[in-house]
């Protein structure tokens, strides 16, 4: 892992740290009394691919798109967020290996700097979990228990009433909201104010990152471009935007990873819609 980028923008171009990085962001500081901060990130290849197109007609997502050096901004984020906001397909993924759980700050010692920060910072050493999801076909995994996070889940009315009763069987607090089909940006936003959460990280997919960016709750947005390409059908950041819509994002900071061993080089941009 390198010690450090070479900022890009703003000029002039400087070295800065890798550890630490986001923290400088201070984004606990930035919520408003009103509502939560919220902010997401995503890693991509560099012609804009997520995760690529199966047989089965959902996404997997390749080690390709993994890059040890992002994972670490990434915890950055974690460790400044009271609430982490992610989706049924989310523990789905968890649930059949396909991705990694990333519910918790890893135990590494590549992360104790980070389980200190939480701890002067926050009141519990992870953040909440509020799962966002319309059918509930999904495992609550063991690590939520095993960590004593709390754990939310906002389901819309057409939420399959048997499987609102096993999450509540399993003392999880479910809450289905007024939404016909789709949980939407309003009941968000009821449940993190009701939760306290100063800030909120958006770790899921591009759907709800667009429901939140449609509604104008989105403040920033991480994107990391891997200096790859990647082949398949590409699911992107903007895949569940409105066809024939745009939005604008303003760049604050841009980074420039050099490549190393088997890794390729990357750009970290930090956005502000």
């Amino acid at each position: 892992m390198p010690a450090h980028l070479t900022r890009l923008y703003p000029p002039p171009a400087a070295q800065q740290p890798l550890a630490g990085l986001c923290l400088g962001h201070r984004l606990t500081e930035q919520h408003r009394a009103t509502h939560a901060y919220i902010y997401s990130s995503f890693i991509m290849s560099l012609d804009g691919a997520l995760a690529v197109s199966n047989d089965c007609g959902g996404w997997v997502h390749p080690d390709t798109l993994t890059d040890p050096r992002d994972l670490r901004l990434l915890c950055e984020l974690m460790a400044q967020a009271d609430c982490l906001i992610t989706s049924g397909s989310y523990l789905r993924d968890l649930q059949r290996g396909s991705l990694g759980n990333l519910l918790q700050l890893p135990s590494g010692a590549h992360y104790q700097d980070l389980r200190a920060y939480r701890a002067r910072r926050h009141a519990t050493p992870h953040p909440a979990v509020l799962v966002v999801s319309r059918t509930l076909d999904f495992a609550v995994p063991s690590s939520i228990a095993d960590h004593r996070q709390t754990l939310h889940v906002l389901a819309p009315a057409c939420a399959p009433m048997q499987r609102i009763r096993k999450l509540q069987q399993q003392n999880v607090h479910v809450v289905v909201t007024q939404d016909s089909r789709w949980v939407g940006s309003a009941a968000i936003a009821h449940q993190l104010k009701a939760l306290g959460a100063r800030t909120a990280y958006l770790f899921c997919g591009p759907q709800l990152n667009g429901t939140l960016l449609r509604a104008g709750m989105l403040r920033r947005v991480y994107l990391t471009w891997l200096h790859r390409l990647q082949g398949g059908r590409p699911l992107t950041v903007g895949s569940f935007l409105p066809a024939q819509k745009a939005f604008d994002l303003r760049l604050q900071e841009l980074y420039m990873a050099e490549a190393e061993a088997r890794l390729p080089s990357f750009w970290l941009g930090c956005f502000k819609p």
